[in-house]
């Protein structure tokens, strides 16, 4: 997301539909996530807030709208899964035998689980890009001090010598 941004996505729901959302940003900066009605009235919010999930029943048909907001001055990833009513629907199937109720649940549980697997992922990747540009920026310092220290020996080296040249012990 851009600096001072709001980003929206939309879902269209029927009565009764049910909807969830899990998302993370990268390196969990703070941003505002918010669900709104068909009527643009905020149904629920989150703010500062770096990672999360939420479930919502619509009580009426129409578009509903999640928002992100970003507030930083500076750009934030957000990752997010959103689960719409097609997949409640494939959950509750009424006229399913028990064994099928409980493989439908497990292969939710599966997605579920895969969605998390993803957000790791991620943020591993970030974490790898932290790390190389710290050791990255650790080798350069190092480097610098090395040679500031063979800089200050050597001046050191030629000033004692410059010393007792001028006293003409050497």
């Amino acid at each position: 997301m851009k600096p001072v941004s709001q980003e929206c996505y939309f879902e269209r729901l029927k009565q009764g539909d049910h909807f969830s959302i899990t998302f993370e940003t990268a390196g969990k900066l703070p941003i505002d996530f918010m669900l709104n009605d068909a009527q643009r009235n905020p149904q629920y919010s989150m703010p500062h807030t770096g990672e999360g999930s939420y479930s919502y029943t619509s009580p009426a048909e129409g578009r509903y709208s999640y928002c992100f907001k970003n507030n930083a001055p500076h750009e934030i990833v957000v990752n997010f899964n959103p689960h719409g009513p097609e997949e409640e629907v494939f959950l509750a199937s009424h006229d399913a035998s028990p064994a099928e109720n409980e493989v439908r649940k497990l292969s939710h549980n599966i997605e579920e689980v895969r969605d998390h697997f993803n957000f790791m992922l991620f943020r591993n990747e970030v974490h790898d890009h932290s790390v190389s540009d710290t050791q990255k920026r650790m080798f350069h310092w190092a480097v610098l001090q090395v040679l500031a220290l063979a800089g200050v020996c050597g001046w050191q080296i030629y000033y004692v010598r410059s010393l007792f040249k001028i006293r003409g012990v050497v």
